[in-house]
């Protein structure tokens, strides 16, 4: 028999992560009109990106990515999981 003790951390940086996660994977099941993110990437600065078309009622969609001087950095145009799947992106909430 083997017994398994789960034990809850309180580390600031495992909640901060979870919370991240939840918040990504709460929303990322569909695209919105407006929907916006952000991905930090210690190289190459922030990314902001927003959906400016929904697609399949939005199962899919096309997002915009822009750098932080407002520069359109890429286009991307696929569903919400493969979006999610392209990096580490955060919901702006507001």
């Amino acid at each position: 028999m083997v017994t398994l003790t789960v034990i809850r951390s309180h580390s600031p940086r495992i909640a901060q992560s979870s919370e991240r996660r939840r918040q990504a994977l709460k929303l990322m099941l569909e695209i919105a009109l407006g929907q916006k993110w952000i991905m930090a990437d210690a190289t190459f600065g922030t990314f902001f990106a927003e959906a400016i078309e929904v697609l399949e009622d939005g199962i899919s969609g096309t997002v915009i990515i822009t750098d932080e001087k407002g520069n359109i950095v890429d286009t991307f145009t696929g569903t919400a999981a493969e979006f999610q799947a392209s990096g580490e992106w955060c919901l702006l909430e507001g």
